[in-house]
């Protein structure tokens, strides 16, 4: 889907601006080693070849995305998670982060131009699939473990991804009856929710294991 791993990699470039000093610091660091403009050209890369690719896009950019939005937000299990995630991030009420998630995805702007070798290849998995496949794992895992021995904002928030209560949560809202319809929704605009939690935690994992 176009815009989802703006939810997990480019919106928390947006979000780094809000986020304590010390968290933002350490976010900088990992954001420093995403590849922008290699995700940019496999995005741009699957709006031309990919005809349900380029239909979550068009749903992101409608105001039917903005309405689902709002039910997937104002359900209580959703915000158990971000209830969660502000008690593990020094205390930072993260709304403002999750609130400004629609605007920032209908206002990302797919790239005009795609390298030639991306344009010779044919084979499509998924955007998240292939994007997910050009970050650096090593040298992720390697700076999570460096925060994580520093024991600073980072670690906090890492031991509270890592907690099995965070999967719970998760997983308790994507089962939750007051989402099953926002949810359908965006299944049916090619939007793999399922794919976009297992990607989620696929990263986390990547980091060091923690008591």
């Amino acid at each position: 889907m176009a815009f989802s791993t703006s939810v997990t990699v480019l919106l928390s470039i947006s979000a780094i601006g809000f986020v304590a000093a010390d968290l933002r610091s350490d976010l900088k660091d990992f954001v420093a080693l995403v590849p922008r403009r290699r995700i940019g050209f496999i995005a741009a890369r699957y709006y031309i070849f990919d005809p349900k690719f380029r239909q979550s896009v068009e749903f992101i950019r409608s105001n039917d995305f903005i309405n689902t939005w709002q039910k997937v937000r104002a359900a209580p299990d959703f915000v158990n998670i971000i209830n969660y995630l502000s008690d593990y991030g020094s205390g930072y009420d993260i709304t403002s982060i999750v609130d400004s998630i629609p605007t920032f995805l209908r206002a990302y702007q797919l790239s005009r131009t795609v390298p030639v070798e991306l344009m010779l290849r044919r084979d499509l998995t998924t955007f998240l699939q292939d994007s997910l496949q050009t970050l650096p794992r090593a040298r992720i895992y390697s700076l999570m473990s460096q925060k994580v021995r520093q024991s600073g904002e980072f670690a906090k928030l890492y031991k509270g991804l890592r907690d099995k209560k965070f999967k719970e949560l998760v997983q308790r809202a994507r089962h939750s009856g007051e989402l099953q319809a926002p949810l359908r929704k965006l299944k049916q605009k090619f939007i793999n929710v399922d794919e976009i939690i297992q990607i989620v935690f696929e990263v986390i994992s990547w980091g060091p294991q923690v008591a």
